[in-house]
């Protein structure tokens, strides 16, 4: 008998078990959140990346506000050294519309000429309430094979 009234029990502790998570309240306004705010191409071990090599570096843009983010502009800064690929479906001119968690990805591509040190910055401009302008700094090494 005390096993049958465990049985009946448990529906009801794992719908109240459910219920127990811890949400996020999202603000109202678009929010632009990164993944991190500095790409570096092969400097983790003091490494850098050979000249006339190519190594590849991406960013998550994603917003985590409830009105749509839109993203206006996107700017590379920097040496020729490095190239940027767009997220997908932006395309200067036409915003980049992101709703409440959805992301987008762009890619830097770094192929050093020399062996010397190269800095640069991507701008991604937005109707983001907390950082409208967004600055991601760029940093790769060239090494001599």
């Amino acid at each position: 008998m005390s096993m049958r009234l465990r049985t009946r029990w448990l529906p009801f502790i794992f719908f109240a078990l459910a219920g127990c998570g811890n949400e996020v309240e999202l603000p109202q306004a678009p929010t632009l959140f990164i993944d991190r705010a500095a790409l570096t191409f092969n400097r983790e071990f003091e490494h850098g990346t050979y000249v006339g090599q190519t190594t590849f570096n991406s960013l998550a843009i994603q917003n985590r506000g409830l009105d749509p983010l839109d993203i206006t502009a996107i700017t590379l800064s920097a040496p020729g050294v490095f190239t940027l690929q767009l997220p997908e479906g932006f395309t200067p001119g036409t915003p980049l519309r992101l709703e409440t968690y959805e992301r987008a990805f762009l890619t830097v591509a770094f192929r050093p000429t020399d062996d010397t040190e190269y800095d640069g910055t991507v701008t991604i401009e937005s109707n983001a309430a907390n950082t409208p302008q967004q600055v991601i700094t760029l940093n790769g090494l060239g090494v001599a094979p």
